[in-house]
Parts: C-alpha cells; structure tokens; sequence
C-alpha cells in the first residue's frame, strides 16, 4: 500500500496494557467481547492512506499491509492520542458546577467551553478535571485487516461523504461519473452546512483523485 490508496478496513484497538478494547468496527466481536453498543454503527471504514482520517500510528501501519491480510500493530502514545500533559489538569470549585445543577463525580465527563473533560476527584469543594484525552499515554494494539483496495471513482467519492459526513446516508446522494466530470446532488443537508461540505469533499477529490480536475466537479441543487 501507499499513501493515496483508498482502501477498506475492519480493525480491532484494544490498550495494550490491559486488553481493554475502545474500538471496534466488527458487530460480531463486539457482541463476543461483550463491548456492543445498541444504537451503534458496527462496519468497516474507509480510510484515505496518509490523509490523515485515523490516528497516525494506524495511518502508517497501514503501507504495510496488503489486501486480505490481518496484522496487529504496537501504537505509541505520540502517535496514538498523544502523550498525557499535566497542564491540562485543572482545578475549579465545586460551587461553580452546583449553580448550573451538575454535580461532579470521579469518571463524570464534562464539557465546558467546547472541551470535554474527565472528573478525577472530588475533594473539599474542589474538582480536580483531566482535559487530555482518555487514551493519551496509552499504548495502543490495532488488530487490522485490509478487505479491499478501492479502485472505482464512485466508490472513493462515496467514501470522501462517509469520512466528510458520518452520518450522511451514502446512499441516498447521487453521484454520476462521466469522462472523469462529476455531478454530485446532496440530499437531506441543510444549507449553511451543505455550502461547506461541497467546498471539503471537491477539495478532497481534487486531492486524492487526480483524474479529476477541481473544474470538472460540479454539484447540482
């Protein structure tokens, strides 16, 4: 594999230090690892190689793996969900949380100001919150297999709206390809959103997909 390559994964990410598994995109090892979810999305995913939709340690593991094979790759933290900072513990009264009806507790998630964090303790009116990333300073295992290597324009198009837009049904868009011109129709986005995912997904196929050019990408309202 190289960087560029669209390709189709099933993984497996556990922390290495315990076995404890965070991720997964198999129903079926969900259910037998008993971390299945009702209300989420088990299926594979589509990764551009290089291009950054997955941790970078994952990313590079991926030029070393071929279709139909499954290999387990070590993950450090720099290259996972980075390494744990101490600047981001911080300290705040308890009676600020009060006021607005929270009432903290250690392992509560919080968001304040548009960043989440975790509640590690509780103690004489004070709240200790941790704003790094629950898996940071972890060492990761990804147990990954590559399906398939995708080769059809539609389908890396497709694949651009799933990565662009997760919770978009890929298959509701309509997406024709001809002599390497592309007319794409969304359908069921907003507009204040739908202006900016045009701009995203035609940077996006002018990036990746070289046979198209930028101005032959056209979306149709």
């Amino acid at each position: 594999m190289k960087n560029g390559d669209f390709v189709e994964i099933q993984y497996v990410g556990k922390i290495k230090e315990t076995g404890k598994i965070f991720d997964v995109t198999d129903e079926t090892k969900a259910k037998q690892a008993n971390v299945y979810h009702e209300g989420n999305k088990y299926e594979p995913i589509q990764v551009i190689i290089g291009a950054g939709h997955v941790i970078s340690g994952l990313d590079e593991s991926l030029l070393d793996i071929e279709v139909g094979e499954t290999k387990t790759f070590d993950i450090p933290p720099d290259k996972g969900f980075g390494k744990r900072d101490s600047s981001l513990l911080q300290i705040m009264h308890l009676n600020d949380f009060k006021k607005h009806g929270i009432f903290p507790r250690a392992g509560l998630k919080i968001e304040i100001n548009g960043h989440w964090a975790t509640v590690r303790s509780v103690s004489s009116g004070r709240v200790k919150l941790d704003f790094n990333h629950p898996l940071s300073g972890k060492t990761l295992l990804y147990e990954v297999t590559v399906l398939k290597k995708i080769e059809d324009l539609t389908e890396k198009i497709n694949a651009i709206l799933k990565v662009r837009a997760p919770g978009i049904d890929v298959s509701s868009q309509i997406i024709k390809v001809e002599d390497e011109k592309v007319n794409i129709e969304l359908k069921g986005i907003n507009p204040p959103y739908r202006t900016s995912l045009e701009e995203f997904i035609k940077s996006d196929i002018s990036s990746y997909i070289p046979e198209i050019k930028d101005s032959s990408i056209s979306f149709i309202d």
